[in-house]
């Protein structure tokens, strides 16, 4: 057993943890609508007017800001017109991107409204620029937020909502410059610009434009689509909102076989999310030093290999303890950088890639990632502070580290602690997450509280007997966190025993 010290230092704000960061993302993709939200009214399996009630009753506690649709690269073939109106006169459509699987239209506009309302989410609109026209974006904007007297508001309230649906984010294209179109940057700036000029805001509602970032660590995107921008005029600057990139970690062996190294390495891959945060917003800091333009990643998460009786182009696959710490490393992250990025949206919601939730018929299971979304909660909209590991030279940090350095992280400026995490206040509440990353040593945690006494504390734990542990429909908690435990407080120090690759959340109560 290893013994390490973390620091969190109350008086050195980082700034507001934005609930967005804890965003989600449904594409059309494999069995991620069709069946894991929608199953039509007419189906045997419980529904809310086709939406499933066990999906909802999971999703609702979670409080889940904000719900990105209808894609990913499905955005850019997909033609709102398609989804509205009586299902039964739906049309027919091929997914192109997606294994050419058939497309009901069934679940459209108004559906994806109905489900945000009924989990709590703010809805996230990606538009058609790849094969759609500024017109037909234009228009979907109106029919969506119009509360006045006009043809696309009236054909709404036919089609059953008489209120408009309020819908402040909207994306202009996705990964255009991959399956939305293969852009250069400059070429999708303006293309951008001359989209935007139509996105008009309707009654109560200003429109949030989120433009196409960059893959990755892909600086000179970030770089030519700006500066484009900037020849332009920075009178235009107003019309982007938010630029938003895309980092998948990847895989290191599949979902559910790997070793220990394997372990180690896809857990390096998530954390060179920090370098994509730090790049792009220096990046753009440089361009833009007022900060007036945010940086999103609104794609996210690990992507192993599909499980072999699921289609391929489906991304189907499971989800184990190892995941749930790539979740928590990330969140994590994003609460540490809090003053650089608005928000993170995870790949996927349900049956897809990284996703929260895994449906089969009538059962729904939750996933090790589900429950770090649980944990992480209390993060969301509070005053994130300082976080700091303080055991650099240990052994079993140090070999972590070197393999972080040797397979994967050259390039960065960082490595991978033992002990990875980010702390928030709100109140008189602090609340600490973190990880234990060693695959097989269980870590004495001493946490350092800074500027103020922790009264009273407790832990909830998210750990497995296995590192490839997962939760199935036959066995659907062997993964859950554990019940609340009290934690040592003694003077201004906590101590608390962190399980091998585990995820760690301390409650502690500060003086009012």
């Amino acid at each position: 057993m290893s013994r390490q010290r973390i620091a969190v230092l109350l008086n050195e704000t980082i700034g507001t943890i934005s609930p967005y960061l804890h965003g989600e993302f449904a594409e059309h993709l494999g069995e991620c609508i069709y069946p894991g939200i929608w199953v039509g009214e007419d189906s045997p399996i419980p529904n809310i007017g086709g939406i499933r009630r066990d999906v909802v009753d999971a999703l609702h506690p979670l409080g889940i800001p904000v719900l990105r649709w209808p894609g990913g690269c499905f955005a850019d073939a997909y033609h709102w017109r398609d989804g509205i109106g009586p299902r039964n006169k739906r049309p027919l459509r091929v997914n192109y991107h997606w294994g050419m699987a058939p497309e009901p239209n069934h679940f459209g506009t108004h559906e994806f409204i109905t489900f945000c309302r009924l989990i709590g989410a703010e809805p996230y609109i990606v538009g058609n620029v790849g094969s759609g026209t500024p017109a037909e974006l234009r228009d979907w904007v109106e029919y969506c937020n119009f509360a006045g007297d006009s043809a696309l508001a009236n054909e709404r309230r036919a089609n059953g909502a008489d209120e408009p649906f309020r819908v402040r984010f909207w994306g202009v294209g996705n990964e255009n410059w991959g399956c939305g179109g293969n852009m250069h940057p400059e070429y999708y700036a303006e293309l951008f610009c001359r989209y935007r000029t139509f996105l008009f805001n309707y009654s109560d509602t200003p429109i949030h434009a989120i433009a196409c970032g960059a893959a990755g660590s892909d600086w000179d995107w970030t770089w030519k689509f700006l500066n484009a921008l900037k020849r332009k005029g920075w009178s235009r600057r107003h019309l982007v909102n938010s630029l938003a990139a895309h980092y998948y970690c990847g895989t290191a062996g599949t979902a559910t076989q790997y070793t220990t190294e394997q372990w180690t390495e896809l857990l390096c891959r998530a954390k060179a999310i920090e370098g994509i945060i730090i790049g792009h917003r220096t990046v753009m800091d440089e361009l833009d030093p007022e900060q007036k333009i945010n940086l999103i990643i609104d794609e996210w998460g690990a992507w192993h290999p599909a499980e072999p009786d699921k289609p391929g182009w489906g991304l189907y696959q499971q989800n184990t303890i190892r995941d749930a710490l790539v979740a928590a490393l990330t969140l994590d992250i994003f609460h540490r950088h809090c003053h650089q990025i608005f928000m993170g949206n995870l790949a996927q919601l349900i049956n897809v890639l990284q996703s929260l939730l895994l449906v089969q018929e009538d059962r729904c299971i939750k996933t090790p990632t589900y429950h770090v979304w649980h944990m992480y909660a209390p993060h969301k909209g509070a005053q994130a502070v300082r976080f700091e590991t303080l055991s650099d030279t240990l052994s079993d940090g140090g070999a972590v580290r070197d393999f972080c350095r040797q397979q994967y992280l050259q390039r960065e400026p960082f490595s991978l602690q033992v002990i990875e995490g980010s702390a928030s206040v709100r109140e008189n509440t602090l609340c600490i997450t973190f990880c234990n990353t060693h695959p097989e040593q269980p870590a004495e945690v001493e946490v350092l509280v800074m500027g103020a006494t922790v009264q009273e504390a407790e832990a909830v734990v998210l750990s497995a007997d296995d590192i490839h542990a997962h939760n199935t429909f036959e066995q659907p908690e062997r993964v859950k966190p554990s019940a609340p435990q009290p934690v040592r407080v003694e003077g201004d120090r906590l101590y608390i025993t962190a399980p091998a690759g585990s995820v760690v959340r301390i409650l502690g109560k500060l003086p009012s």
